[in-house]
């Protein structure tokens, strides 16, 4: 079986493990998963002298785990708060910036996004984002990724890397919020493929290690 198949039945079982999960297990478990992520988000701003940090996050939908505490808490802080407008017709995504709950309006199968009155951050600012939450169904210790298969995050990474060579930026790191089931042993993964950086479980924080990829 090639790598797509096995990719796509590894989405469809980990989506249906995902649906049925208990609604108030999983509110508890993003609840728990957001507040170590929280601790880390602080911990940078302590590192860069209690400056303002710009986060990039999608808008939670259906079942995956909820993006919402970790928003908030920005917000709280006065933060900049970007989420993803998609465009299906080109495949890209637009970065939009949030200030309230009320810019969020339902967007393409009801996703929720940023309206489109809310300013849009242009490619060439890209690399001045400090976390990208990355969604995903699953995931390994090595950040290994799947995703729902349509390639945003793919393609916006390497538009990143771009502007990062532009701009001299060290660039955004990538995290990602678990719910339990979701830390698998290893995800089959293609080049081009985005990891993630940071993985933060209902356990805590997890670096992920790439440097054993050359070991196998």
């Amino acid at each position: 079986m090639d790598v797509c198949s096995v990719k796509n039945a590894l989405r469809l079982q980990q989506r249906d493990a995902r649906d049925s999960m208990d609604p108030l297990t999983r509110q508890k478990a993003s609840a728990v998963a957001c507040r170590h992520a929280i601790e880390a988000w602080e911990q940078l701003r302590i590192n860069r002298n209690g400056d303002k940090l710009t986060l990039f996050s999608y808008l939670s939908f259906g079942s995956e785990i909820s993006t919402a505490p970790l928003i908030e808490h920005c917000w709280s802080q006065g933060d900049r708060v970007l989420a993803p407008r998609v465009d299906p017709a080109t495949r890209t995504m637009e970065l939009r910036e949030m200030d309230q709950h009320g810019d969020i309006v339902p967007g393409i199968w009801d996703i929720p996004e940023p309206a489109p009155t809310c300013k849009e951050w242009s490619p060439q600012m890209w690399a001045q984002i400090d976390w990208v939450v990355v969604p995903g169904l699953a995931f390994d210790r090595l950040g290994g990724r799947i995703g729902y298969g349509g390639g945003y995050y793919d393609r916006f990474t390497a538009q990143v890397e771009a502007g990062k060579r532009n701009s001299g930026c060290a660039g955004p790191l990538y995290v990602s919020l678990l719910l339990p089931g979701q830390l698998l042993e290893r995800v089959p993964m293609e080049p081009g493929d985005l990891r993630v950086d940071v993985l933060f479980t209902t356990e805590g924080s997890l670096d992920c290690d790439y440097a054993k990829l050359r070991n196998d």
